[in-house]
């Protein structure tokens, strides 16, 4: 027959072998696989958030190049001629609408386009056979009216592409703080970190019996305590394990106080003289 501790040591290892792998392992592989994917997914939302703010600053940068560059009076690269195009035809469109002028079918030719343009009254047709009409017409028929349209409807695509970029982008802000992710992955993280400190003090072979069951102890509370502060908190740092120091020390009070009643017990008499095992 085996000897009493011989036993107790058996039976502490097999306690240990089964809360190591059917609680702090299974506890673990589903920490570690829950963390990946909260990060994984906190990532994704970020890196999407942070392309559709590029995309928002690039476009309503080439935006404003284009406008610089072309649209607006002495742009560099043709020297505001869009712009005076612009305003020339406002001005063929604003003296339509009052009547002033009537415009006939256009023919191919830029300049005869402008150049018929009928006035309606007597002021309006001395003015539009005088010369510095005519050399203004010129002027407009050298402007390429394709190039300047290419230039309006990509510079308004840009602006409206500044504008929803960023809400689209707000909508993924809102989807990330909805669900979270990035604070789960950090709660499960610092979960694995404490369950790497209780698992630290996981006891060893070359252990005395008291050491090796203050050691169990120290391991077994310790993971337990961290399952709980992480299911139970939810936004709080998840505690550290208390140190394996501790269990020792309150383990040797248990021993000598165990060793005191027993002396006690053989020194009375046992129960005739009032002194129970338990004190």
């Amino acid at each position: 027959m085996m000897p009493p501790e011989q036993l107790e040591r058996m039976r502490l290892r097999a306690a240990y072998r089964l809360f190591q792998w059917f609680s702090l392992e299974d506890q673990r592989n589903y920490w570690q696989r829950a963390a990946g994917q909260y990060r994984r997914a906190g990532n994704q939302v970020n890196f999407i958030v942070a392309v559709f703010a590029f995309i928002a600053g690039l476009a309503a940068a080439l935006a404003g190049l284009l406008a610089t560059g072309w649209l607006v009076p002495g742009s560099f690269a043709n020297n505001g001629a869009c712009a005076e195009l612009a305003d020339s035809q406002g001005l063929v469109r604003s003296m339509h609408q009052l009547g002033l002028i009537e415009e006939v079918e256009a023919e191919d030719d830029a300049l005869e386009e402008f150049g018929e343009l009928l006035a309606t009254s007597p002021i309006a047709q001395a003015r539009v056979d005088g010369m510095e009409f005519i050399a203004a017409l010129n002027d407009m028929a050298g402007i390429d009216s394709d190039e300047c349209s290419t230039v309006h409807s990509l510079t308004n695509l840009l602006m409206l592409v500044a504008v929803v970029a960023p809400a689209v982008g707000g909508a993924f802000t809102t989807l990330a703080g909805l669900y979270q992710w990035d604070r789960s992955a950090n709660i499960y993280e610092s979960a694995l970190e404490s369950l790497e400190v209780a698992d630290s003090q996981s006891p060893l072979d070359d252990m005395d019996t008291l050491t090796y069951r203050a050691a169990l102890r120290a391991y077994v509370e310790n993971t337990l305590q961290v399952m709980s502060d992480e299911s139970a908190q939810w936004g709080q740092s998840v505690r550290p394990p208390a140190q394996l120091e501790q269990f020792l020390s309150e383990e040797r009070e248990k021993a000598l106080r165990a060793t005191r009643l027993g002396n006690a017990w053989d020194l009375g008499g046992g129960e005739d003289e009032g002194i129970g095992p338990l004190g």
